[in-house]
């Protein structure tokens, strides 16, 4: 599974992206096997979302906030950065 190879932090955005993209709420299941991550990488990414006020919780399912929205934007913007130094 990609999720596996993910670098470290980087499921968090995928699940993010994910959300983000599907604007409605999904079960940690559905994002699972939607977004091809392991489930055990997105149960424990999804309770360090939650704590970080970047989703919340809907009837058991999870969409993202107005500020995973914004940690995704500027996890987005950083990239970016990053890339322009690369290629610089």
């Amino acid at each position: 599974m990609v999720g596996e190879r993910d670098p470290k932090g980087i499921p968090m955005y995928r699940i993010l992206a994910f959300l983000k993209k599907k604007k409605e709420a999904k079960t940690i299941t559905e994002i699972s096997e939607e977004a091809d991550i392991p489930y055990n990488t997105v149960r424990d990414n999804i309770y360090k979302l939650l704590a970080l006020g970047a989703i919340e919780t809907r009837d058991g399912k999870y969409i993202i906030t107005e500020k995973g929205k914004q940690m995704l934007d500027e996890f987005i913007e950083e990239i970016e950065r990053l890339k322009e130094m690369v290629n610089a």
